[in-house]
């Protein structure tokens, strides 16, 4: 029973990793690349809520690693942020399946706003990177992105069966 919705969550962050190196067009500004949201981690938090019995803390590192392969950051980073995500995802699935739809965008905003910020730090310990405020597009598109993505994986989570 678990099979299933950790074929689909490895499905759906395959979906999502092509979404994050996907190149912005030839004449889209620079900046717009602050505004892309950060789709494995709303496809990280959805079935870390919806299936915590298949999607767990070592399907988020393993997801991790991924993001810092294909993205070329610095290995270990998403990994670390991803696990911590996905901590406070299974902490809170119960709580967070009963919450609004803006509620649980609002979670997610904090969610990635901390992972971040926790991020900004590793980056300052390791290569001594300065903090920008645009660090904050990221979480704020991430989170008006969450009812769509929602809306797009709720119907194959019903068709995959109920949890356990």
């Amino acid at each position: 029973m678990m099979a299933r919705p950790l074929l689909a969550f490895w499905l759906t962050l395959g979906v999502a990793l092509v979404l994050t190196v996907v190149a912005l067009p030839p004449l889209a500004p620079p900046a717009l690349g602050w505004f892309r949201p950060q789709w494995a981690v709303l496809v990280l938090l959805f079935w870390v809520m919806t299936a915590p019995e298949a999607v767990g803390m070592v399907s988020a590192w393993i997801a991790g690693l991924l993001v810092d392969s294909v993205t070329g950051s610095l290995l270990g980073q998403h990994a670390l942020t991803y696990v911590l995500i996905a901590w406070a995802g299974l902490s809170l699935h119960q709580r967070l399946r009963m919450y609004s739809i803006v509620q649980q965008a609002l979670i997610v905003f904090l969610t990635v706003l901390g992972a971040e910020v926790l991020a900004a730090l590793l980056l300052r310990l390791a290569r001594g990177q300065t903090f920008s405020l645009a660090l904050l597009w990221a979480p704020v598109v991430t989170a008006l992105c969450w009812p769509l993505v929602y809306g797009a994986l709720a119907p194959l989570r019903r068709w995959l069966g109920p949890s356990l």
